[in-house]
Order: structure tokens, then C-alpha cells, then sequence
């Protein structure tokens, strides 16, 4: 008996808690609660009710929904209306998430269970309820209880899912860019019943303290289970394994190797030399026990001659003849007598040549001002892919971006929205362009022919519609946390990271960001830019306060920086050189005294006029011949030229004084020398050092001339021939300086006796500085370990230069640009696009399909998808790529019915997107059992090609995976239409922040479309507007190190045979070497980077860093062989150290000091510090080093 009662006990619990089990807490609809929200349940009140039985209908349905389990399922307590609009809802979803099988069943299962299971009851509680429209008690809150556990696999099966179309994430559109299981669940049970989101509110709990409810813990699957697996771009896990990248950049510890080896190698050097000198000092003192104190001291201290008192020891005299130094000096000579012999002609042919180039820069000369053509040749493989690109993609639309700012706190106010929405309008509708024909919707970037303009900003969360002040914080919060909900009028979700400073909360941003596109290329889009820029530039005037307004138009960079300019700089350069000339080139001695003071006004004249003269039949020989100008040319070669050409003049007039000052104190004799014969022999004297500075500057420019960018080459080209020219005008000097002088002798003579006297009394006397300077030439050992150090350490600065021209420096200081590029910086949170586009891959083929795509069985594992999803984790390209070959395979799913449908009875007759998906007249494309995630039964050939058509002209209104609107642009067909000639693969990088970081992703774009054309047969190349600009940086450590090594190659050569010594010409080359690295370690102290244009100075530098040193290096050789090394060196600083100092330091350090008042920042950063490092490190190595490692040659 008690058994009995035991069992029936057992049974009657079992009974109770089934008929717990399958309780409903909802069940069939009453109605909405107003006229634009869904259908919402009735909750169950009656603690009998129970679960219905199912019917067949409904189980097909939640079969074919939901899974084969349902097929065992006996009750249900969902209507079929509810499980109609179930299946509407999750079709709606489906797009997003279906290709991901795991992703979708836990989507699907979790509503199913939600909606129908007979369980319901045990994991969900109706907390609050509403009277519908009919009068009805409805649900309007419950709670779910979830496993978290079970919740955290979900999200994570969905987490990483793409949709291409949006070149972004299911998630951004499913669960408002969702970062974890709570923020998801939470977005999908939030109340949106306006903006098609659940009508009513569910609040997920993961846990209970109440025993009557337990945790939902239904099956849950993982991206990567064996079942439904999902593929690569929506599945890490399953992804392909790829090896991490190596960094190219070798370091020990936090030090470039670079640097370690050259400072260990110094510090080896110099252990080894102290040792060696402390050896033999030792064993010499050993030696010289019997020698007084005073003869053993060999140290470094005082080891140099006394000055030499007597003029007659600077005499020079050479100890061998130099056979290409004669033939130099002879052809010279024989120049300057022509010279001097008809000086008339030589001024007219002069001024006729100068006034023909003139005509052919008015004729032929342009200025190249296209920033792309300038920095890219056009046989640059960049170049070319650009022409590619825009040829079969349409060039790259313009774009005018303006971001509004409040620097003290969050920019968004009910007050700022809408003063914004009134402006918005005005820029997009109302503003006409400068001819009064164009306003923005006549040029504007539209998705497809007939939608709207696309207009990247937050009005177009709201269509354009001012939302009232109550409601406008809230919508825009729904909207920005999920796009795909607030549609603009082009169809495309607009993701908060495109138009806010803080994409995760925008309440708090600081910035937005308004971006306009423009896709006509024509004079009418500049024509309206113009208008744009003046307006723009009058609203950031007069912004509402505490806003700051900042913008970039497409015109805006090449219009500024063409009024970035220094005119005036230049202008006043000259004057203050001329100013120079005239007092340095000023008599001294008996001379000034005797004959107006010894000012030569007409001879600094002389020297300007050169210099222009020059440049003018430079830029007219070199437009004639097609080779345009720029704005670099046209700024820095005046200054360039000016340097040079001054220097010239300078040593030439010194060389005729001191040929003058060494016959007979300078005092002419009646039938003695006469000036001409000076001046031939001053020429004569000086020709050859000239000549071997103009042979190493030219030749250091044209070597320039073989790096690809035009900049760079055309610069080198005007430098060279510009050199050239200055160096044929010397003629037109030499002239001058003979009728000149010719009047000056005439007038002297008038003098007599007085200037004899006078002369007499001039015996200069050393200075006392120039008696210091020889004592501290004396410390030879000393300079030399010195200049070693400084080298050393420059040279382990090198490799911290950094790579980039930061564009702030670019445009003029005041320029509205700076603060526009200042607020990308800062504010902008999306990286530039970047587009692979490929080509060489028979798409019509499987063999080709499986190429490219990734989210079906067959793809290979190293596809191009799944190569570029993998690139994500590993490079700069971190945004989801937009594969329009999956997405068109998956239009061509059955299940999507409001995608790929022909008419019925057809197989290829696209059936019109107007007609509505079910409608009879149509069909799928496919049937269930033609399409299999093995591709089984995916068009091939022309089925392919037709398809593919049908597909780019399906618009997305009724199939979110529709071709029209995202990919119309990114496939290209063959010209037989019978195969794809080339498509595009879109993705974009991360934020870029500096010139590192656009430098970086240059180099990751290169690398990737590199590795995926040897994979393959495909031939891919990346493509983002911002490249052209940056290839150069690609070579230009190389380049650089090959220029500078090819110049002091040159200078090696060229000194060597012209000076016929070839350990001074080594010494010479060495020397240089030493100033440039020194340059170096100051653009490193100075914070100027490596780019085109120091690329081009740093040219600049090697070039007359040897016109500060090879004079010295020729005066040295030119010494008695049989005088010391000490002597030589000395009496070489005598001769011309100061025609140097004051015709070569000096003048470069005066128009050098005038580039610090430039108004361009790149004049100052680029020119003024880089020059001002070449003078103050090429004249102590050339007034201190050189002397110095001279003297200890023996």
C-alpha cells in the first residue's frame, strides 16, 4: 500500500511539474497599442492555461524556421500569426547573419524558444502590461533569465559577422556595435516598436531568485562547430593561421642596430687608439731618457707653426704641375681675355641671350601645381594604377568635409542641431556656385542614378527633419546605436564613428563631422567649391559661440599652397646680398683710401644681375624643352643660385685684390702690370677651384635628376643648368671688372706719390682673432677626436629622423587648413578607404570563384577574403572587406525571397523589384536544392555573367544584399561581356594620426596586394587616394644614401684628377662626408623630417658643402712639396681662407638668416634650419677639420 501511494506521489509531481514546464506566459495577439506599432502579445493570466497543441501548419513552419527539433514538439504556445510575423522578422534579420551558420541558428533558436517554446512559462515573466488600441490587456515588459554562459556564446558566434555592403559588421546593425553579450542582448530587447525593433520591452536577467523561474539554457553553438560552421570573415577561429610579421627595422633593446654599431664601433676605435698612444708614448719616453723635457714633448698641445710674418712666405709656388689643372686654367685664361677684349660684345650677346629666354619662359613656361603629378612620375607604377582606377572605377569622388568644434565640452546641443540642420540646408540646396548655374544636388555623389545625394552627417539620421527638442536625444541615441534603423534617403546606414569625435557615447563628442561628396570632375564643381570655401570661410567667422568652425574643400590644399609664397623674402634676400656685396667687395688699404672710398657698387650689381640672369635662361632653355616649373623651383633655386653665384664673384675680385696686394704692396707702376693682366692672372690663379666646384655641385644636382619624382628631378635639372649659366656669365663679369678697373687705373694714376705713400704705410698687421684662430689649429689630434665624436654620434641619430611632410607645414600659417588638419588629428575616427582591386581571375569559373571568396566550403583556404580578413589582426587594414562575390552569391540565396527572382517559368528574365517578394509572377533564382554552401549549383559561364548583371541592378529595398547601390562601381566587365575584367575589394584603414602612420599603411596596402599577386593567378594592387603621395617614402632612405654615396663618389673622382692628389682628395670627400652626417644629427635635433624636399636640400647640401672646402683642399696643393704639412696647411688658410669665409660663409649665413622671416613653415623648417645646419657645419668642418687633417698629412 505504501508502495502505492509512493508511485502515485512520483507521478502527480511528475505530472505537476510538466504541466509547470509547458506553462506560457504569452499567448496569441490583442492588438497594438497605437497605429504604426506591431502586433503585441497577450500575456497569460490563468495559471490552467496550457500549452495548445500544435498544428501541422505551424509545426512546417517552425520546422522549416527553427530546426528538425521542432518536428518532436507536441505543444506550442504561439498562434500562427505569430509565428508568421516571427518568420517575417527573423527574414529580416537573416541577410545580415546568414552567412554564418552558427550565428543564425542561436539567433533563430532563441526567438523561437521566446515565441513558441512550451516551456516558456519557466524562463520568462510578464512584469508589466498595457491596454492595446482595442481595448486589450497586452504585454509591455517581461523578463527572460538566460545562462550567461549561454548568452557569451551567442554573442560571440555573431560578434565577428560581416555584411559587406556596409563595409562593416552585422553587429553595428543587429546589436548597435554591441562589446559584449549584455549590450547585445540588451539592444535587441529595448523597446523600438517605431524603428522596427521589438514593441515591447524585455529585460534579460542572468540569474533568479526565484525558484519557479529557471536560467534559459538551450543549445548553443560556437562559430566554429563541426555543424554550423561559420567561414573566416565571420569566424577568426576558423580562419587559416598566418605567420606574425617580421619587423624589417632591426633593434637591440629600444636602440636602433644602426645606431649600437656605430657607437661601438667608435668606442672601439677609440679604446684602440688611446692604447696605441699611450704605448708609444710610453716607449718613446723610455727612448728619450737622454733628450731634455722640452724635446719630448710630442703631445698634442702645441704642435703647429708659429704664423709667418713675412709676406714673401705666403707666396705660392707649386711643386709639380697638374696637367688637367693647366688645361683648365689655360682655357680659363683664354676665356677672360676674350673677355676683357671685347667687353661690349660680350654684354650685348649677354643681353640678347638672356632676352631670347626670356621669350621662352613667357612662351613655353608652365607651373606644375597638381600635388600628384609633382610627386609621382608617370611611369610610376602608383601613377599608372590611379589611371587604371579611375578609368574603370570613376575617379575617386571629391570631397568637402567641415568639422564643427567646441573645445570646452560636449558640441552637441538642441540649439547646435538646429542652427546645423538651417546650414546644412543652405550648403545643400540654396548655395550656388560662382556662375549662378551648380548648386550641391546638380554635382553630388548619388549610390545609384536615382537616390539622393549622400551626405555623411547626422541629419540624415533623421531624413533632414529637424526632430523636436523633446524626443531628439533619444532618437538620435537609437539611430547612432543602430544605423540600420534610421536609413538615410540613400539606403546606406551611416556609422557614428563617420560623423562623431566619440563614436561610443556622442552626447560626450567634442567634434562632428559633416562630409560632402562631389562626382563631377568638371570646372562647374570648382566653380561651386569656390562658393562653398567664401561661404565657409564666412560662417567660421562668425560661428555661434563657444563653436569653432574648421573645413577642407577639394580645391582648398593646391589653392593654398599656391599662395604660399615668399616673394618678398626673396626680394629682400637679394637686396641684403647686394648690400653684402657692395661692403665686402669694397677696397681695402691704400686703394679705398685713394680712390672714392674703394666702393665697387656697379661690381655687387653686376653679380645680382648674374645671378637672375642665370635663372632666367635656365627656366627658358629648360621650358622650351617641356620641363615645367614649380613652386619649389621657383622659391628656392633664386636663393640657390644667389649662394652660388655670389660666392663666384667674391672669390674672383679677392684673387685679382691679392694679386694686386702681392705686386709691389698693390701699388701699380707706370709700364708695369696693368689691370687686365691682373685680372687674367686672377683667373688663372682661381679658374681651376671654380671650376672643380662647379663640376661637383653640378654633377651632385644632376645625380638628383634620376630620382623618379618630377619634384625632384626638375629641380635638379634647373640647379644643374642654372649652375651652368652662372659659370658662362662669369665672362660677362670678368668684363665689367675690366672696364671697371680700367677707369680705376686711370684715376689712380691722378694719385702719384701720395697712394705710393700710402700703400707703404699699409702693412697690415695679423688680427687678433686670426692669431687665435692658427693657435687653435694647433690642436690637431684634438679637432680631429672632436669632429670623430660628433660624427659618431650624428651618424647613430640618423635613423631617429623621421619620414613624412606633416601637411600643417605645407600650407601658410594663417592658412584655415592648419586647424583642419589639426581637428583630423584629433577628431576624425575613421581611417581612409583602401580598395584591392583585382584582376587576371576567371570569375565565371569554380576554379576562379574559389579565389576570392570566403564564406562557402570550397574557397580556399588562403583566399583573397580570407588572406585580407586575417590582414585585419595584423596590419593597418582593419575594417571588415566589402566582397561583393559573397554577397552576390548570397542574393542568389532561395531564402531571401525579396532578392534574386526571375518570372515565373523563365530562367534568366529578371523579375521587376517593384513586384512584391511572394507575389506568383515570380520565383527564385534558385531552388533549395540547387544552392548548398559547396557552391553546388552556383552559376557558372554565361549563367554567371547574367546573373551578375541582374544582380547590379537590383536595388535594396527590397534585399539588403542587393548590388546596385553598394557594388554598381566595383566590377567591370571584359569587353566581350563574357567574363569580369577587374573588380574591386574595399575595405579602409585604421585612423591614421601622423605621417608614421599614413608612411605605415602605405607600406601594409604595398605588402598585402604583393603577397596576394605570388599567391595566386590573381593581380592585385591596393589603391587609396592618399598613396601617390606617399611612394616616395617607400625608396627614400635608399634613394638618399645612394644620392649622397654617388656624390661623394663624384667628389672623390673629380678632385682627385682635377686637383692631382689624390690622398687631399680623399681627405676633401671624407671631410664633406663628415659635414652631411653632421647636417644629419641636426635634422634629427631639429625635428625636420626626410622627405622630397629635404631629399632635395640634403643635394643641395653635399654640393656646396664642397664649394666651403675644395678651395682650402686647392690652396693646400698648391703649397712648396718641400714645406711641411703644418706650413702648407697654414699658408693654404692665408691665401684663400678668408675669400672663403667672407665670399662663401658669410653670404650663404646673411641669405640664410632672411628665411627666418619667411611666412610659409616649411620655408623656415625646411630651408632656413637646413641651410643654417649646412653653414654652420660645413665652415667648421671646412675653417677647423680640414686645416687640421691636412696639417697631419705628411
Amino acid at each position: 500500500m505504501r508502495g502505492v501511494i509512493l508511485r502515485v506521489a512520483v507521478i502527480s509531481t511528475l505530472l505537476l511539474s510538466l504541466v509547470q514546464s509547458q506553462q506560457c506566459a504569452m499567448y496569441g495577439n490583442c492588438g497594438k497599442k497605437s497605429m504604426f506599432g506591431g502586433e503585441l502579445p497577450c500575456p497569460v493570466t490563468d495559471k490552467s492555461f496550457q500549452a495548445p497543441e500544435i498544428s501541422e501548419e505551424i509545426r512546417d513552419i517552425l520546422v522549416d524556421l527553427c530546426g528538425a527539433e521542432w518536428k518532436q514538439i507536441d505543444n506550442v504556445c504561439c498562434t500562427k500569426d505569430q509565428v508568421v510575423s516571427l518568420r517575417d522578422n527573423l527574414q529580416k534579420a537573416s541577410p545580415l547573419i546568414q552567412s554564418c551558420p552558427a550565428c543564425m541558428q542561436n539567433f533563430n533558436n532563441l526567438f523561437c524558444k521566446f515565441t513558441c517554446s512550451p516551456d516558456q512559462g519557466s524562463f520568462v515573466n510578464v512584469t508589466d502590461t498595457a491596454k492595446s488600441s482595442i481595448g486589450k490587456t497586452v504585454v509591455n515588459e517581461l523578463s527572460v533569465f538566460m545562462n550567461d554562459t549561454w548568452a557569451t556564446t551567442f554573442y560571440d558566434s555573431c560578434k565577428n559577422v560581416k555584411f559587406s555592403a556596409t563595409n562593416g559588421y552585422a553587429m553595428d546593425l543587429l546589436g548597435g556595435g554591441a562589446k559584449n553579450y549584455s549590450q547585445f542582448l540588451k539592444f535587441l530587447g529595448d523597446a523600438k516598436p517605431m524603428l522596427g525593433g521589438s514593441p515591447f520591452q524585455i529585460n534579460y536577467k542572468y540569474e533568479s531568485s526565484d525558484d519557479s523561474f529557471s536560467l534559459f539554457d538551450d543549445a548553443v553553438y560556437a562559430c566554429d562547430d563541426p555543424e554550423y560552421k561559420c567561414a573566416c570573415p565571420d569566424c577568426e577561429a576558423t580562419c587559416p593561421v598566418m605567420e606574425p610579421l617580421k619587423d624589417d627595422i632591426c633593434m637591440v633593446g629600444s636602440f636602433y642596430c644602426f645606431s649600437v654599431e656605430v657607437l661601438t664601433a667608435y668606442a672601439v676605435i677609440a679604446i684602440a687608439f688611446i692604447s696605441w698612444r699611450i704605448y708609444t708614448t710610453r716607449k718613446e719616453k723610455q727612448s728619450s731618457l737622454m733628450l731634455s723635457e722640452s724635446d719630448v714633448n710630442i703631445t698634442d698641445s702645441r704642435d703647429s707653426v708659429e704664423p709667418s710674418d713675412t709676406p714673401a712666405e705666403n707666396e705660392q709656388s707649386t711643386s709639380h704641375t697638374n696637367k688637367i689643372n693647366d688645361t683648365v686654367a689655360n682655357i680659363c685664361t683664354k676665356a677672360a681675355e676674350v673677355a676683357i677684349g671685347f667687353p661690349r660684345i660680350i654684354l650685348l650677346t649677354s643681353v640678347c641671350l638672356v632676352c631670347i629666354c626670356g621669350v621662352l619662359i613667357a612662351v613655353f613656361g608652365k607651373l606644375e601645381t597638381d600635388p600628384i603629378r609633382l610627386w609621382v612620375s608617370e611611369n610610376s607604377p602608383k601613377y599608372i594604377e590611379k589611371q587604371h582606377f579611375d578609368e574603370n572605377f570613376g575617379p575617386f569622388y571629391r570631397t568637402e568635409q567641415i568639422f564643427v568644434v567646441n573645445e570646452t565640452g560636449p558640441v552637441l546641443s538642441y540649439e547646435t542641431v538646429k542652427w546645423w540642420f538651417e546650414t546644412e540646408t543652405m550648403l545643400t540646396e540654396s548655395l550656388l556656385s560662382s556662375d549662378n548655374m551648380s548648386t550641391y544636388q546638380d554635382l553630388c555623389f548619388r549610390a545609384t542614378n536615382d537616390s539622393t545625394c549622400i551626405i555623411e552627417s547626422f541629419t540624415q539620421y533623421f531624413q533632414g527633419m529637424v526632430p523636436a527638442e523633446t524626443s531628439w536625444r533619444s532618437q538620435l541615441k537609437a539611430c547612432t546605436d543602430s544605423p540600420v534603423n534610421c536609413l538615410p534617403t540613400f539606403q546606406q546606414p551611416l556609422r557614428p564613428n563617420l560623423l562623431f569625435s566619440n563614436p561610443d557615447d556622442v552626447f560626450a563628442s567634442n567634434a562632428f563631422v559633416v562630409t560632402l561628396l562631389v562626382d563631377d570632375h568638371t570646372e562647374r564643381a570648382a566653380l561651386w567649391e569656390h562658393t562653398l570655401e567664401q561661404y565657409l570661410v564666412h560662417l567660421r567667422a562668425n560661428a555661434p559661440e563657444g563653436l569653432r568652425i574648421s573645413f577642407s574643400t577639394e580645391i582648398s590644399l593646391e589653392k593654398e599652397l599656391s599662395g604660399n609664397n615668399d616673394v618678398v623674402i626673396v626680394l629682400v634676400s637679394y637686396i641684403v646680398m647686394f648690400i653684402y656685396a657692395c661692403v665686402a667687395l669694397k677696397r681695402k688699404g691704400a686703394h679705398a683710401a685713394a680712390i672714392h672710398k674703394g666702393h665697387r657698387i656697379m661690381l655687387g650689381v653686376t653679380g645680382i644681375v648674374i645671378v637672375i640672369a642665370s635663372i632666367v635662361c635656365a627656366a627658358g632653355v629648360l621650358s622650351a624643352c617641356g620641363v615645367k616649373s614649380t613652386l619649389i623651383i621657383a622659391e628656392v633655386i633664386p636663393f640657390l643660385i644667389l649662394a652660388i653665384g655670389i660666392d663666384n664673384i667674391f672669390l674672383i675680385t679677392h684673387e685679382y685684390d691679392r694679386v694686386c696686394e702681392s705686386e709691389n704692396a698693390g701699388t701699380p707702376h707706370v709700364g708695369g702690370t696693368s689691370s687686365d693682366e691682373r685680372i687674367i692672372a686672377a683667373v688663372h690663379n682661381i679658374s681651376p677651384s671654380i671650376f672643380m666646384s662647379f663640376v661637383c655641385q653640378a654633377t651632385c644636382f644632376l645625380l638628383a635628376a634620376f630620382v623618379p619624382m618630377p619634384a625632384v628631378r626638375n629641380f635638379a635639372l634647373y640647379s644643374a643648368l642654372a649652375d651652368l649659366f652662372l659659370v658662362l656669365f662669369l665672362g660677362v663679369y670678368i668684363a665689367v671688372l675690366s672696364l671697371y678697373e680700367a677707369e680705376y687705373s686711370s684715376q689712380y694714376s691722378l694719385v702719384g706719390t701720395d697712394a705710393r705713400e700710402l700703400a707703404e704705410e699699409d702693412a697690415e698687421k695679423p688680427s687678433v682673432l686670426t692669431t687665435y684662430y692658427f693657435q687653435l689649429l694647433g690642436y690637431k689630434k684634438s679637432i680631429v677626436a672632436m669632429f670623430a665624436t660628433l660624427t659618431a654620434l650624428s651618424l647613430a641619430c640618423l635613423p631617429l629622423i623621421e619620414l613624412g611632410l606633416d601637411q600643417r607645414l605645407a600650407v601658410p600659417e594663417t592658412s584655415y587648413l592648419v586647424n583642419y588638419f589639426d581637428d583630423i588629428y584629433s577628431y576624425f575616427q575613421a581611417g581612409p578607404p583602401v580598395y584591392f582591386v583585382v584582376q587576371g581571375v576567371d570569375l565565371t569559373s569554380r576554379a576562379g570563384q574559389v579565389q576570392l571568396c570566403g564564406r562557402f566550403t570550397p574557397c580556399e583556404q588562403y583566399s583573397l577574403v580570407n588572406v585580407l580578413e586575417q590582414e585585419r589582426r595584423r596590419s593597418t587594414v582593419v575594417e571588415p572587406v566589402a566582397n561583393w562575390l559573397d554577397d552576390f552569391f548570397m542574393y542568389m540565396s532561395p531564402s531571401l525571397e525579396g532578392c534574386c527572382r526571375v518570372r515565373r517559368g523563365t530562367e534568366r528574365e529578371m523579375c521587376p523589384p517593384t513586384l512584391a517578394p511572394g507575389t506568383p509572377r515570380c520565383e527564385t533564382c534558385l531552388t533549395r536544392d540547387n544552392y548548398h554552401p559547396d557552391m553546388t549549383g552556383f552559376p557558372e559561364g554565361a549563367a554567371f555573367m547574367d546573373y551578375l548583371q541582374m544582380w547590379l541592378e537590383t536595388p535594396s529595398d527590397n534585399c539588403p544584399v542587393a548590388g546596385q547601390a553598394p557594388y554598381s562601381h566595383a566590377v567591370v566587365a571584359s569587353a566581350d561581356g563574357n567574363g569580369v575584367a577587374a573588380s574591386v575589394y574595399r575595405s579602409a584603414h585604421a585612423p591614421l594620426r601622423s605621417q608614421a602612420d599614413f608612411i605605415a599603411a602605405y607600406s601594409d596596402a604595398l605588402r598585402i596586394a604583393t603577397e596576394l599577386s605570388r599567391s595566386g593567378d590573381a593581380q592585385v594592387y591596393a589603391y587609396s587616394p592618399f598613396y601617390v603621395f606617399f611612394v616616395q617614402y617607400y625608396t627614400i632612405v635608399r634613394d638618399t644614401c645612394v644620392l649622397c654615396g654617388a656624390a661623394a663618389a663624384v667628389i672623390l673622382v673629380v678632385s682627385g684628377l682635377l686637383l692631382g692628389n689624390w690622398r687631399v682628395a680623399a681627405t676633401l670627400t671624407g671631410v664633406v662626408a663628415c659635414a652631411i652626417a653632421d647636417i644629419g644629427g641636426l635634422m634629427y635635433l631639429w625635428g625636420i623630417g626626410l622627405n622630397a624636399v629635404s631629399l632635395v636640400n640634403l643635394v643641395i647640401c653635399v654640393g656646396l658643402a664642397v664649394e666651403f672646402c675644395i678651395h682650402i683642399a686647392r690652396a693646400y696643393t698648391r703649397q712648396c712639396a718641400t714645406q711641411s704639412s703644418d706650413k702648407r696647411a697654414e699658408l693654404a688658410m692665408r691665401t684663400v681662407g678668408g675669400s672663403v669665409f667672407g665670399g662663401v660663409a658669410l653670404t650663404k649665413f646673411l641669405g640664410v638668416c632672411v628665411l627666418a622671416l619667411a611666412h610659409s613653415r616649411i620655408f623656415r623648417v625646411y630651408y632656413f634650419r637646413m641651410w643654417m645646419a649646412l653653414v654652420a657645419s660645413a665652415s667648421a668642418h671646412a675653417f677647423v677639420l680640414l686645416p687640421a687633417v691636412l696639417a697631419l698629412l705628411n
